[in-house]
């Protein structure tokens, strides 16, 4: 079975209306019948059948004046395993934005055969050391010297890309000699068929693995308010991290310890029920090398105090720029 042909079934039921149509074809029935069985208009009868006839779950027949509806038993006797024991009809749209995602970061972050920096992100930066890599041959030996001229034919900062093929496991050195590490890691798999298909190893992450991958977290960055909604008073804030600040408000002026007294009065006056903490924009990150964050916070947070005007008797804010780390 085609994974859109499973999809389909699968959310042709999803609907009680339907499921109770379901359950009454457990005979052939005409729309009449079925409206009057299941509680439901006509109309909304068809609407639904046609929907469970567009995923083959339903089939319909002419009796005389009437159409006759009744379940597609072929389908039906299904198992939950067989609905989902597709083959994979998008590995090839998914293998394929892999590789436009390769060659975006490779015309990115590489000109006329050269690399011009070295991305941050481990993502982005294991991409150009593949590239790298590749100009190695397997089962040869390299001195240091011999790794540092083919490294330096792409990068400049060779030393940083050798020590990187060390401590990603893409090289192995002894005694000054380099070699490949076979088989060489993030080489893309050929497309596997269904039989070939097996339940992924299961692998406990390192420590260094789970650092990494907390410090590369996208964290949201931008404008956050606290509102009081008793007198329509603002903070207004930023932040190149929103998950931060607005607990750290909120933690403040529960405690009686914020750090803004005129806002922290009004929380003892009005209560906590009269405040809002919410989220007002988060800055869109662009796949650009020349995108600066800060910059477009600034940016982002100067548009909403011109529009909030948090100061004086509309808000909290002593001065413009109140970034939060």
């Amino acid at each position: 079975m085609e994974i859109q042909e499973s999809v389909g079934i699968i959310k042709a039921l999803g609907d009680t209306s339907r499921l109770l149509l379901v359950q009454a074809l457990h005979t052939p029935q005409c729309v009449e019948e079925l409206a009057e069985r299941c509680g439901l208009a006509p109309s909304t009868v068809c609407f639904h059948l046609g929907k469970l006839e567009k995923s083959g779950l339903v089939k319909k027949q002419k009796d005389q004046y009437y159409v006759v509806y009744s379940l597609n038993e072929a389908i039906f006797d299904k198992s939950l395993r067989e609905l989902t024991a597709f083959r994979n009809a998008e590995e090839f749209a998914q293998n394929d934005r892999i590789r436009r995602y390769r060659a975006k970061v490779l015309h990115t972050f590489m000109k006329n055969g050269k690399v011009t920096r070295i991305p941050a992100q481990y993502k982005k930066k294991r991409i150009i050391l593949d590239e790298i890599v590749a100009r190695f041959k397997p089962g040869v030996t390299y001195s240091e010297r011999q790794v540092d001229d083919i490294i330096g034919e792409v990068c400049d900062d060779y030393v940083s890309i050798r020590r990187a093929f060390i401590d990603e496991g893409m090289m192995k050195r002894k005694e000054g000699i380099y070699q490949l590490v076979a088989p060489q890691s993030g080489t893309e798999p050929e497309a596997k068929s269904t039989e070939q298909i097996s339940t992924p190893e299961i692998r406990v992450k390192t420590r260094q693995e789970i650092k990494r991958e907390y410090k590369e977290r996208k964290k949201p960055s931008g404008v956050f308010q606290v509102k009081n909604l008793a007198n329509g008073k603002v903070l207004l804030g930023s932040s190149l991290n929103l998950e931060g600040p607005l607990n750290s408000h909120k933690f403040m002026l529960a405690n009686g310890g914020h750090r803004n007294e005129e806002l922290q009065k009004d929380w003892n006056t009005f209560g906590p029920e009269k405040f809002v903490f919410e989220i007002l924009e988060v800055v869109k990150v662009k796949d650009d090398p020349n995108f600066n964050l800060e910059d477009e916070l600034t940016l982002i947070e100067q548009i909403w105090i011109e529009k909030l005007q948090p100061f004086g008797e509309k808000g909290y804010n002593k001065e413009p720029r109140i970034r939060q780390a």
